[in-house]
């Protein structure tokens, strides 16, 4: 199997809010969009490369009721130590004023596995990895 695409969907609580975050907070790029269906709006932003994050809503003057979306993660891998702490510093700049629902933010470190990440929250709760990979500090069988 050789997919042309990954692509993550979900039903968004507050849409604008989730599009605001994507969007303008992330700084993904919108690839398309429907606002004027019966049965919903939606969006697709692009995340790098292949990936696509689509972002459903309830149709304009309704509400979605659904289940929030639960025990997910997205990750997004940057190029280096330098871009992943520029974009958190870019981000906690911000202030919470700034990042309408999100939910926290937490700083960077270096993980064990190999990676220095940080950790913001969308709107809906969904947990977003800023990652980069870094040489980690020790080996599954502990040799160097």
């Amino acid at each position: 199997m050789e997919p042309l695409e990954f692509r993550f969907a979900f039903f968004a609580r507050d849409f604008e809010k989730s599009i605001h975050f994507y969007r303008d907070i992330l700084g993904m790029t919108p690839t398309g969009e429907w606002w004027d269906r019966p049965e919903g709006k939606g969006a697709l932003l692009s995340a790098g490369g292949t990936a696509v994050i689509e972002i459903y809503g309830a149709a304009e003057g309704r509400t979605y009721k659904g289940s929030a979306p639960i025990a997910i993660n997205l990750a997004l891998r940057l190029e280096n130590v330098s871009a992943v702490d520029d974009f958190y510093k870019r981000l906690a700049a911000l202030g919470n004023e700034a990042l309408p629902g999100v939910k926290r933010l937490e700083p960077p470190l270096d993980r064990t596995w190999g990676h220095r990440s940080f950790i913001v929250y969308d709107p809906d709760g969904i947990a977003v990895h800023i990652y980069c990979e870094i040489k980690p500090k020790r080996r599954i069988d502990n040799r160097e």
